[in-house]
């Protein structure tokens, strides 16, 4: 990743967090810690950030415009591609052609829409991050209108929740920002998509959770579902050995 991507990501996760930990944006970015040491000192001398012990903070000066939050997805849809890529692979082969399907939003189900939108099913989603996945699909692709955020490319409110109420799907696949296993729980930072998400979770048969190791022991603002409500939950292998509830199932990397 080039340093204008690195530093877009960086931004984008202060605006989300409030505070950004210098350790863990080296291992989501997949490069060294001396490395984000650079980036957040050059974003500090250009007045965007607040560097504090082990990470840095918000001072007002890094408001993003729509641009920006468009490279920042970008620039996070590399990280951990290959991994996201496996996972969704391994997830798909739930779906029968003639499903209906939910699909969440991130980057971690963006890539099974790319692979699920050349299938003859039909998709219900609020993340615009499909739109661009195939230029002609098979599938139906039905967009759930409301509220646009353009930081994390989707649609919320209560109108996208009440459309998202009348449908009936066989299939639900959701994603998160992390999951802890001592709690038994997966969190996310913003209750307005974790409200999409679960509806689509009611209003399934069947329900699956999308993820790479990364995300495991890693807590979010709101914790909006149980490990146990998922019927599988798809993740890389950890490169080290842990305690994994009955319900996951590992993908090779």
């Amino acid at each position: 990743m080039i340093a204008s991507e690195r530093s877009l990501y960086i931004l984008r996760a202060i605006h989300e967090r409030g505070v950004i930990n210098l350790k863990e944006v080296a291992v989501e970015l997949g490069t060294s810690e001396a490395t984000i040491r650079r980036d957040l000192e050059k974003l500090e001398r250009a007045g965007k950030l607040t560097r504090v012990q082990g990470g840095a903070t918000s001072n007002g000066g890094g408001e993003e415009s729509g641009d920006m939050s468009e490279l920042a997805m970008r620039s996070k849809m590399q990280i951990n591609h290959a991994e996201k890529l496996a996972v969704a692979a391994e997830a798909a082969k739930n779906v029968q052609d003639g499903d209906t399907v939910f699909l969440d939003c991130g980057t971690s189900i963006a890539p099974l829409g790319a692979i699920l939108m050349r299938r003859k099913v039909r998709i219900v989603t609020y993340s615009t991050l499909l739109l661009s996945q195939v230029k002609m699909p098979k599938a139906e692709l039905v967009m759930l209108g409301g509220a646009y955020d353009p930081h994390h490319s989707i649609f919320t409110g209560t109108m996208a929740e009440q459309m998202l109420r009348s449908f009936r799907f066989e299939h639900a696949f959701i994603g998160c920002y992390g999951v802890s296993l001592t709690e038994g729980k997966c969190y996310d930072l913003d209750m307005a998509s974790t409200n999409i998400k679960l509806i689509g979770m009611e209003n399934a048969v069947h329900r699956y959770l999308l993820l790479d190791d990364s995300k495991l022991e890693k807590r979010g603002f709101y914790g909006f579902a149980d490990l146990a409500a998922f019927d599988q939950v798809y993740c890389t292998r950890p490169q080290q050995p842990m305690d994994l509830p009955g319900n996951f199932a590992l993908v090779q990397k």
